[in-house]
């Protein structure tokens, strides 16, 4: 996503509002309302974060790889999402149901996707719209 006009930048700062608004909703209604209580709200907490550091990272990659060597944007694209699939299954593997409530964890997990997707859909759609 390019960041170099006002209205990028204004679309980041909805994504990372946006966000951090589900990370504190999420928390307070996992940790009220689910039986596992703060467990589950930091499950989703966790998910959430993992989702978003995973694509932060991924597109940060891609972009400084697209700068200085555009020949090798789709083996770094490809990596990353091999890093990004390895650590979401290292995660999952290695989390136990009295450390990490599931239900939470997926929800966490398809929140920071539908936000980062939808932000990413937005900011292609502007670009489109305006060359």
């Amino acid at each position: 996503m390019s960041t170099s006009t006002g209205t990028g930048r204004a679309r980041i700062s909805v994504r990372w509002l946006l966000l951090a608004a589900v990370a504190v909703l999420g928390l307070l209604g996992f940790g009220v309302a689910s039986p596992a209580g703060l467990r589950a709200g930091l499950s989703f907490l966790g998910g959430l974060a993992l989702v978003t550091g995973s694509f932060e990272f991924g597109a940060f990659n891609i972009r400084f790889v697209s700068r200085h060597a555009p020949g090798l944007t789709l083996p770094v694209a490809l990596l990353s999402y091999l890093t990004t699939a390895v650590a979401l299954a290292l995660v999952l593997a290695a989390s136990s149901p009295q450390v990490v409530d599931g239900p939470a964890i997926a929800t966490g997990l398809f929140s920071g996707l539908v936000i980062w997707l939808g932000g990413e859909l937005a900011a292609a759609r502007a670009v489109q719209e305006h060359p």
